[in-house]
C-alpha cells in the first residue's frame, strides 16, 4: 500500500501529455520568432544611426541633402507592428522618391527575407560611406 507522500510523487512523475509538449514546442518557436524579428529591427535601427555617425564617432546632424550622402527614414508604428523604411541613396530630395521603400509588418514571418535583404542594403550603404570617408583628412577615423 501507498502512503500520499509516494501517491504525489508517482503522479509527479507521471508522463507529460503529447498536447503539452505541443504546446511547449510552439511557444518555443513563436518565442524565438519574436527573439529574431526584435534583434533585427534592433540591426536595422542600428545601421540607420550608423550611416549618421560623423567621422569622429559621435551621431550629430548631417546635410541629407548633400549630394553622395544617404538619407534613410526609419518609423516603427505600434499599433500594426511595422517598420516603415525609405532611402534616398544619393542624399534626400523632396521631388524624388527614395530608390528604396518598404514596410515590414512584422507579425507576418515573410517580413524577415525582405528585412534580410534591407540589412544588405544598409551595410552596403555603410561600406561605401565607410570608403568615400576614407579619403578624407581625419586622425580619429580608422
Amino acid at each position: 500500500m501507498m502512503n500520499r507522500k509516494q501517491e504525489r510523487k508517482s503522479a509527479h512523475g507521471a508522463a507529460t501529455p503529447m498536447s503539452t509538449l505541443l504546446n511547449k514546442q510552439d511557444q518555443y518557436n513563436t518565442d524565438r520568432q519574436k527573439s529574431e524579428i526584435r534583434k533585427t529591427v534592433i540591426e536595422i535601427f542600428d545601421l540607420s544611426l550608423r550611416l549618421q555617425e560623423t567621422t569622429d564617432g559621435t551621431i550629430g546632424w548631417i546635410d541629407w541633402r548633400e549630394p553622395g550622402i544617404p538619407c534613410v527614414y526609419v518609423e516603427y508604428h505600434g499599433a500594426t507592428a511595422v517598420l516603415s523604411v525609405k532611402i534616398w541613396e544619393n542624399g534626400f530630395s523632396a521631388e524624388q522618391r527614395p530608390d528604396y521603400s518598404t514596410m515590414l509588418f512584422l507579425d507576418n514571418r515573410n517580413c524577415m527575407i525582405e528585412a534580410g535583404y534591407l540589412k544588405e542594403k544598409l551595410m552596403g550603404l555603410l561600406e561605401e560611406r565607410r570608403g568615400s570617408d576614407n579619403g578624407k583628412d581625419d586622425s580619429d577615423h580608422n
